[in-house]
Formats: structure tokens, sequence, C-alpha cells
């Protein structure tokens, strides 16, 4: 594997260091060792390699450095063992292009987690750069992940969303929305304000009748019921129209669209997801 240039500096310096691996690095004479660094002219390979020492400031107490590594698993190791909850602000920026070079996408969660549980806007500007990074790989992020850009920084799941539907990555988000009522009913928002500005397309009608339907489905083979899915004033009507689909004696058409459209006087945004999720729920003039 093709080694990157401050890895191979890095792995110079740590064994002209003496560091071996029998010994946990010693992080006074590392910090030393930096500031006397920092004082001197660098080129940029050299401020990559002084990057990367700074981040071994942030490794677990008994992380242990293997001089018998290469540099690429050498630098992951690293990676593996930083605590980022303890990485200063503008360190966690700096960090980024390291994480480009040598984290996989366990790392990233921990470091995006990180990130979000700060709820700094400075340090939300960089997921978008993480999300582009990424790419389809986002959906392979922990839906806990996904759940807390819901929360601290909504732009980043509707990129994620537009981003699957753009090229058609839907099997991981069908996934995601039946392991989790926030994503699923947040995925469900942008969907009906895309139905919206395409003045409720045929086409989308279907992709979203089919997404909805593979969604159901998921949640039959995990043995979740799909009706949790939905916001709690939502539920009695999926009910219904469950029972009814069951015996259509028990719930009679004209009962089931009578809720219905009592429940659109109250809500009208969530009865037109419901109908939009199943247009047998329309009631007809």
């Amino acid at each position: 594997m093709h080694e990157i240039p401050c890895a191979r500096i890095m792995y110079a310096a740590l064994h002209n260091m003496e560091i071996s691996n029998l010994r946990r690095i010693d992080k006074c004479r590392l910090t030393a060792f930096l500031k006397y660094l920092d004082s001197k002219d660098a080129d940029q390979a050299s401020r990559e390699c002084l990057m990367v020492f700074k981040t071994l400031l942030y490794t677990c107490p008994d992380f242990t450095y293997d001089t018998a590594l290469d540099a690429q698993s050498g630098l992951q190791a690293i990676l593996n063992s930083v605590c980022f909850d303890n990485v200063e602000p503008d360190h966690m920026i700096r960090l980024k292009p390291i994480l480009d070079q040598g984290a996989n996408i366990t790392v990233y969660a921990r470091y995006i987690k990180s990130v979000l549980d700060r709820n700094d806007k400075t340090l939300n500007s960089i997921l978008m750069d993480i999300w582009t990074h990424l790419g389809p790989n986002v959906l392979k992020l922990p839906v806990s992940i996904h759940e807390k850009s819901i929360e601290v920084n909504p732009v980043v799941f509707e990129k994620t969303v537009l981003s699957t539907i753009s090229l058609w990555q839907i099997k991981d988000l069908i996934d995601m929305c039946s392991k989790s009522p926030l994503v699923f009913q947040t995925c469900s928002s942008i969907f009906n304000e895309l139905l919206i500005k395409l003045d409720f397309s045929d086409k989308f009608m279907n992709f979203l009748i089919s997404f909805i339907n593979s969604v159901k489905s998921q949640c039959e083979n995990d043995n979740i019921d799909y009706i949790d899915l939905y916001p709690s004033k939502c539920r009695y009507i999926l009910t219904l129209r469950a029972i009814r689909n069951e015996n259509s004696s028990l719930v009679p058409k004209h009962c089931l669209y009578e809720e219905v459209e009592k429940f659109a006087l109250h809500h009208p945004r969530e009865s037109m997801c419901l109908i939009s999720h199943f247009p047998d729920l329309y009631v007809p003039n």
C-alpha cells in the first residue's frame, strides 16, 4: 500500500527518538520535542509530520507504539487510540486532513460523535467536508451518529438523504429508517418537501411508496412494528388501517375515512404524509 508522506516522515522521527514497541510514549518528552519543532521554520511535509506528533498527545494512556508496523497501519493504530473528546477544538479541525489519509469508518464515527457532542458551530462547519469525503460510506456510520446529526446539524442529514436519492443507494437508507423513528420521520419530512416541490410527480410518488413498502418489509424481517416508526399522533390511524386490512368487517371503510378526515383537520401536514405513504387512506370527494 502506498505510504503517505507525513506518516513516512513521522515513522523515521519516531525511530530516531528510540520509541520501542515495548514502551508507552513519554508524553512529557514528546511535548518538549514539539515545542522545539514549533520554533523551527518547516516545509509542508514537516508541518504535516508535526501534526501527527501532536495527535499522539491525545492517545489513550495505555497506547503502545509498534515500530514493526508499516506507515499506513501505524497511522491507523494511532488514530484508533486517539481520545477525540480531549482534543482541543483548533486541533480537531487540523486533525481532519490526517483522518482523510488514514482513518477507517470506525475512527470517523468517533471523531464525528465528538464534534456533534460539542455542538460547536465552528466545528460543525467541517462536517460537510467529512460527508463529501466519505461519500456513500456515510451510510455505513452508526444510526446513532445520524440521529445526533439530525439534532445538532440537520442540514448534514438532509445532504445524506439527497445524495442517497441522487446516487440510488437506497438500501442502506432503508435499513437506517427501519431502525430509528427519528431517522425515518426526518427522512419522511424531507421526502414530503420534495414531493411538494415536484408538484406531486407520479414518478416521485411511486418512488416514495416503494421506499415506504421497503422500510415496512425490512421492519417485518427484523420483527419490528413499522407503525412505531411514526409519530404517536399518527399511530391510531395506521392501527385502524392495519386492522381493516386484516378484517374489513371490524373497521368498515367509511369508519376509517371518517377518522382520516378528523385527523386531517387537526394535523394537515401529518395527514399528507400518511396519505403519500399509504394512498389507500385518501378520502375521495
